[in-house]
C-alpha cells in the first residue's frame, strides 16, 4: 500500500505563497542557492504584499474615522488582514514545531499505527486525507471567489458614478477617496477595492493603476494564506481524530487481532502450506497472551503520542485561535472566508473529542475478562482511565473549541451587530 501524501496539497500552496521554505536537510546540500533565493522571494513578497499592505490599512482609519460606514468596513478587513499577518508570523516562528508535527503523520509514531495495517485503516486515513483536499479545494475557491469579486467591484461600479455636477476647474479632492475630474463639468469616481492609505494622490493617472494593482496582488496573496493556514490546522486534528478511530478499532478486536498475528506468523514459517485456523484458540494460551500484551503496549504508546500531538497543537495554536474567536465577534458578518475557517476549528475540535471518548468505550468492549494476566488488565486500565477525560482543544484555555462555542461566537457577534445598526441610525437621525 503507497504511503498517504498528508498535506502535500496545503504545503504546496504555503511554498507558493513564501510560508513553507526548504528545511535545513536541504539548505546544506547543493541547493542552498535556491534556498537562498528562495529566503529573498519570501520576505519580499510579505513583507510588501502582506505587512505593508496591513499598515496601510490600519493608518487609514484614522482619514476614515468621520464616516461611520466606511469606517467599519475598513476595520474589519483591517482585522483580517491582521490575523493573517499574526498567522504568517506564527507560522515563519514556529516552522520547525510545525514541520515536526507534520512528520509525525507521514514518518513518525503514527505512521506505524498499533495492531494490523488493515486495509480498513489505510481506507480510512486515505479517506480523511482526500477529505482534508477536498476541504482546502472548496475554502480556497471561497476565498479567492470573494476577492475576485471585491477587486472587480470598482471596476463595474464606477462605469455608472459618473456625475454631471457643474464644479470648479482644477478640482482636487482627498487621495484616499480616489474622485476625479474628467473636464469642467465632469466628476468621475474612481474608487480602488480597498480602503488604504498612499502617501500620494490615487486620483491621477498612473498612480491609481499602481495602486489598484498593488491592492489586487496584496489580497490575492493575503487570502490564500488565510484560508491554508485555517484549513491545515483543521485538517490536523480531524487526522488525530482519525488517529483516535483507529486506537478505538485496535482496541476492540485487539484479541482477533493478536490471533492473526499468530496465525500469519505460523503460516510464514511453514512456507505457506495453506494452513487454515478459524480458531484463535488452536494457539496457546500463553503465547496469545503474550501477542495481546504487546498490541496492548503499542496501544498505550499510541495514546500518549496522541495526547502529546494535541497538547503541542494546543501550545502552538491557542493563542491564535482566542484571537481568531475575538476577531470574529467584530466581523462574523462581513468576509465569507473568515466565518468558514472559525467553523473549521470548531467543527474539528468537536470530532477529536468525540473520537476520544470511543477509545475508552472500545476498551471496555474489547473482551478484557479474557485476559489472564495482571499486567494486560493494567495495560488497557491505563487507556480507559486517561479516557475518561476527554481530550479537549481550547482557546487559550478560556473556551472549549466545539460547535457550541461557536454559536455562543454567532450570537455575540449578532449582539454587536445590533448594537451597531442602532448607532448607526442614531447618526441617521442627528443629520438630518
Amino acid at each position: 500500500m503507497p504511503k498517504p501524501n498528508y498535506f502535500s496539497a496545503h504545503l504546496t500552496i504555503l511554498r507558493i505563497f513564501g510560508l513553507w521554505s526548504y528545511d535545513d536537510s536541504e539548505s546544506r546540500s547543493s541547493s542552498s542557492p535556491k534556498s537562498f533565493l528562495y529566503s529573498v522571494y519570501q520576505a519580499t513578497l510579505l513583507f510588501t504584499f502582506a505587512y505593508l499592505f496591513t499598515v496601510l490599512e490600519i493608518i487609514e482609519l484614522r482619514f476614515s474615522w468621520a464616516k461611520f460606514d466606511d469606517f467599519i468596513s475598513n476595520v474589519c478587513y483591517a482585522i483580517v488582514h491582521t490575523m493573517a499577518c499574526l498567522k504568517i508570523s506564527l507560522i515563519l516562528a514556529r516552522a520547525s514545531d510545525i514541520r515536526k508535527i507534520i512528520n509525525s503523520f507521514e514518518n513518525g509514531p503514527f505512521q506505524i499505527r498499533p495492531g494490523e495495517k488493515t486495509d480498513e485503516e489505510y481506507r480510512l486515513v486515505s479517506q480523511r486525507v482526500r477529505r482534508t483536499e477536498k476541504l482546502l479545494k472548496i475554502y480556497f475557491t471561497i476565498g479567492t471567489s470573494v476577492v475576485i469579486n471585491g477587486l472587480l467591484c470598482p471596476l463595474y461600479v464606477s462605469s455608472d458614478s459618473t456625475s454631471h455636477e457643474t464644479r470648479v476647474k482644477n478640482f482636487t479632492t482627498e487621495p484616499d477617496r480616489g474622485l476625479i475630474s474628467g473636464d469642467d463639468n465632469e466628476i468621475v469616481s474612481r474608487k480602488l477595492p480597498y480602503m488604504s492609505y498612499f502617501p500620494f494622490d490615487v486620483g491621477v493617472t498612473p498612480y491609481y493603476e499602481l495602486a489598484y494593482v498593488y491592492q489586487g496582488i496584496s489580497l490575492m496573496t493575503l487570502s490564500p494564506i488565510i484560508v491554508t493556514t485555517d484549513v491545515l490546522y483543521g485538517s490536523i486534528l480531524l487526522h488525530i481524530a482519525t488517529q483516535l478511530g483507529i486506537l478505538a478499532r485496535t482496541l476492540i478486536s485487539v484479541r482477533s487481532i493478536g490471533a492473526n498475528r499468530l496465525l500469519r506468523y505460523d503460516l510464514y514459517k511453514s512456507h505457506g502450506n495453506g494452513w487454515k485456523f478459524d480458531d484463535g484458540e488452536i494457539f496457546s494460551r500463553k503465547r496469545l497472551d503474550v501477542e495481546i500484551y504487546r498490541l496492548l503496549k503499542n496501544c498505550v504508546a499510541h495514546h500518549r503520542a496522541i495526547i502529546s500531538l494535541a497538547e503541542n497543537m494546543e501550545e502552538i495554536f491557542s493563542t491564535l485561535v482566542l484571537l481568531q474567536f475575538l476577531s470574529n465577534l467584530v466581523i462574523m458578518c462581513f468576509p465569507l472566508f473568515q466565518i468558514t475557517s472559525l467553523f473549521i476549528f470548531c467543527n474539528c475540535g468537536d470530532e477529536v473529542t468525540q473520537q476520544s471518548l470511543l477509545v475508552a468505550d472500545a476498551a471496555c468492549f474489547c473482551d478484557w475478562y479474557e485476559f489472564s494476566s495482571a499486567k494486560m488488565r493494567r495495560a488497557l486500565l491505563s487507556i480507559v482511565q486517561r479516557s475518561q477525560r476527554p481530550l479537549r482543544l481550547t482557546v487559550a484555555k478560556f473556551a472549549t473549541l466545539s460547535r457550541e462555542t461557536y454559536l455562543k461566537v454567532v450570537q455575540g457577534s449578532a449582539s454587536y451587530f445590533m448594537f451597531l445598526r442602532k448607532m448607526h441610525r442614531a447618526n441617521d437621525d442627528d443629520e438630518q
